[in-house]
């Protein structure tokens, strides 16, 4: 893979056809607004850290009406001063913290704002009647963050139970190395304090098994009961035996059975590691946030009031916002409608509809003013709540790890009792020969697999994250490994999502008042031809000026000399702009692909992958794709309905395809994948139920993120073979009887630390993961004014 430049701004790969070291327009121009305004110590605080791209979509007019209520209700209830908890997208590092600070600052009545970034979140303490969170929003959203509304809390669970779990558990460990140390160092067992550190070393090992043990106990017995091993299993039979036969030795005084520390430690190693593997994957799944373009609640324009989804009924009127998916198939009531199909079948022009029309469950409403519509379904049929609520297949199933677990689990329970009973045939106490077992079991317990195997997971995450790749699955590289079949769909994801001008030198060719006027036009509109526009534009000055929508006809204002602009419709183009009346520029646009995606798709057949498109879009469009790609007609496929492509891919798959799309339509596909991911698209519905998401304009991540998975297999069995050898060499030893209480408490820091190292060797040396080049250390020159000047 040849080398590229990564973006000034955020790191990610500079498409191919940039030459201005930036990956798209909306980076260009946080870029010169940081040094125009003063903070671009915000690049030294940045360092080496990878950032979100900005998107100009992401810069465009949003309906901040939900946040000036929410900061009312909160005023209200809070009296002069009030605290609001928002979600926050696109943060990242110390230098995302501080710019937010500062930006806080400048706004009157804010007091304090807290900045979490591990949870995706922020806290604002501000003054009743004199703080706008509005405008602090607008103003956060002009340097690529985005609020939303506060995370309802289900996400953080496990992660937070974890924590505290760990942290007690690590406590405990403590104190119960700190009570068993005396007794290895020759404290006499006549002591006067002897009796009183075992008690405090059993009970700080009681409440580790309390706290923490039982996390691996309850999941190693659900695995049970539904008839699957997995990694728990022989943590939990460790720590039953090495508990048991502490317990018992203490209560009958045999020094030899005493495995406390070990308990505790052992708990807390597995509590760590089990935290560490579960934290990076749910911040990544906290990076993005709720789709608001889906509906929670409708209002009705018979009372005025707002209704759930789940209210709607056939027959109900109801009214939906601009911006937002029609949730349940309906017959229009307002006189015009512009509606967007591509969720359902990828196609990305407008659709116009007329009065007693049907509008489609999933339907996005593009026009400038909420529609009106009766149900002809229940929100229970529809067909976007079978889409939001399908839901992937749990953890994957490894059955050849589970046949190993089984063996592994029988030869070591086989080897632990035969050991115990040959000793105590050939004579030796009860006690003796019950502590040879028991070490058996406890040297078995996979404590470097359980510390290892989370570095490797966190090590290829943040290889991923270099390529502009997010995981939030904790099987993604397991299934990767699988991989033999990867489906594509076309639209945004083949392709950009939205399509480009067929030549770029029209905007540039109007004057500075003319592309002013334009940018005023498209910015808050969401028909295709207006997206494209604007990504073509980019952010800037708009006027202040209210834009006209005759749906079917186009967009028009007027400005502060009466001037009539407008675009709409041209007989010999996409769209036209005029000025009173005299054409200025007429656009053509056409689909654009992704940086790469010719080189990338060769790569991947190269690999002896299959490779196939799945597409709701028209056949010729279909077809162009495919052919530049180099694909047979065998492997694509247009016109499809979500559950066409659901059928496709599950009469084909076999474990081993990855399916990568970016619509409502490809939910289905995702469930019948072995692994699927989403591009950051604006509406986060499939990146939140993606295995993984990604960033930036290119498709060259995917070999990456196919080398990564195989360096974190080679990684995670080299860590395998260590521990069998270690299993093997440790489990002589304890039949001869060589295994005591503290070469065991000795020997599992030291495994850990061994297969620790050995998993960032891996890593290290490989070069099949490399990762981009170091960052353009040439910062863009000039300023805002520059970018408006050029605008």
């Amino acid at each position: 893979m040849k080398e590229t430049t990564a973006c000034a701004h955020c790191g990610c790969p500079v498409p191919q056809g940039r030459e201005d070291g930036f990956c798209c327009a909306g980076c260009v121009y946080v870029h010169d607004l940081l040094h125009a305004q003063g903070f671009d110590h915000f690049y030294d605080l940045k360092g080496g850290n990878a950032l979100s791209p900005v998107p100009p979509q992401a810069l465009r007019e949003r309906d901040y009406a939900w946040l000036e209520q929410l900061a009312a209700q909160t005023a209200q209830a809070g009296g002069e001063t009030a605290e609001l908890r928002l979600a926050l997208q696109g943060i990242s590092c110390v230098g995302c913290v501080w710019l937010i600070e500062k930006i806080f600052a400048r706004h009157p009545g804010g007091l304090r704002v807290n900045v979490d970034v591990v949870h995706g979140e922020m806290t604002l303490l501000f003054q009743s009647g004199v703080f706008d969170a509005a405008a602090f929003a607008r103003d956060m959203q002009g340097f690529g963050y985005l609020v939303g509304p506060p995370h309802e809390g289900g996400e953080r669970k496990q992660s937070s139970g974890l924590e505290r779990r760990m942290g007690v558990c690590g406590a405990f460990a403590m104190n119960a190395m700190a009570f068993s140390l005396p007794a290895y160092f020759g404290m006499p067992p006549d002591f006067a304090f002897a009796a009183w550190f075992d008690m405090i070393a059993a009970a700080s090992a009681t409440l580790a098994m309390l706290v923490g043990g039982s996390f691996f106990i309850e999941k190693a017995w659900r695995g049970l009961q539904a008839g699957a091993l997995h990694i728990d299993t022989p943590i939990a039979l460790g720590i039953i035996a090495a508990y048991a036969g502490s317990l018992g030795g203490w209560l009958a005084g045999v020094e030899g059975l005493k495995y406390f520390d070990f308990v505790a430690i052992f708990i807390f190693l597995m509590l760590a590691g089990r935290w560490a593997q579960q934290a990076a994957v749910e911040r990544n799944r906290r990076k993005l946030m709720r789709d608001t373009s889906i509906p929670e609640s409708v209002m009705l324009p018979e009372s005025g009031r707002t209704a759930p989804l789940s209210a709607l009924k056939p027959g109900a009127r109801f009214a939906i916002k601009p911006g937002q998916s029609i949730p349940v198939a309906c017959r229009l009531l307002s006189p015009r409608a512009s509606v967007s199909l591509e969720w359902i079948n990828g196609e990305s022009e407008a659709q116009q509809r007329e009065e007693g029309q049907m509008l489609p469950s999933g339907a996005l409403n593009i026009g400038a003013r909420a529609l009106e519509a009766e149900a002809l379904e229940g929100w229970q049929e529809s067909t976007l709540r079978r889409l939001l609520e399908a839901r992937r297949p749990g953890d994957f199933r490894d059955l050849r790890l589970e046949r190993l677990l089984r063996w592994y689990l029988g030869i070591v329970i086989v080897i632990g009792a035969a050991g115990g009973l040959t000793w105590w045939l050939r004579g030796a106490e009860a006690a003796r020969a019950l502590q040879v077992m028991i070490s058996i079991f406890v040297v078995s317990c996979p404590c470097a697999l359980g510390v290892a195997v989370p570095l490797a997971e966190e090590l290829a995450a943040a290889r991923a994250e270099k390529s502009g790749v997010f995981v939030r699955a904790l099987a993604l590289w397991k299934r990767l490994t699988r991989a033999r079949r990867v489906v594509f769909d076309k639209t945004g994801t083949l392709t950009l999502e939205n399509p480009v001008l067929a030549d770029a030198l029209t905007v540039s060719k109007l004057s500075t008042e003319s592309r002013i006027a334009l940018r005023t036009l498209v910015t808050g509109n969401l028909h295709p031809v207006s997206r494209s526009l604007f990504d073509a534009l980019g952010p800037g000055r708009v006027l202040d000026a209210e834009v006209r929508e005759d749906i079917g006809l186009g967009l028009s204002l007027t400005d502060d000399k009466n001037r009539i602009w407008s675009l709409g419709r041209s007989p010999a183009a996409d769209a036209r702009l005029a000025c009173d009346g005299v054409p200025l520029a007429d656009f053509c646009f056409r689909d654009q692909m992704r940086a790469e995606s010719i080189e990338e798709v060769g790569a991947l057949r190269a690999r002896g992958l299959s490779v196939h498109i799945l597409s709701g879009d028209r056949e010729e469009k279909v077809a162009g794709i495919a052919a530049r790609l180099g694909l047979e007609k065998e492997h694509w496929l247009a016109r499809m309905t979500p559950e066409q492509k659901a059928r496709w891919v599950a009469g084909r798959d076999r474990d081993d395809t990855l399916y990568i799309g970016d619509g409502a339509n490809d939910s289905l596909a995702f469930d019948a994948a072995l692994c699927a991911g989403s591009p950051v698209t604006g509406r986060s519905f499939l990146e939140q139920k993606a295995d993984f998401f990604f960033l930036g304009h290119s498709l060259r991540f995917v070999s990456a993120l196919l080398d990564i998975a195989r360096v974190h297999q080679r990684a995670t069995r080299r860590v395998f073979a260590f521990s069998v050898s270690y299993n093997i060499i440790t489990v002589i030893a304890g039949l001869m009887g060589h295994l005591s209480p503290l070469a065991a408490a000795i020997l599992m820091p030291l495994s850990s630390v061994a297969t620790l190292s050995l998993v960032a060797f891996t890593f290290r040396v490989s070069k099949a993961g490399r990762t981009l080049p170091a960052r353009n250390a040439v910062r863009r020159q000039g300023g805002l004014e520059g970018s408006l000047a050029a605008a």
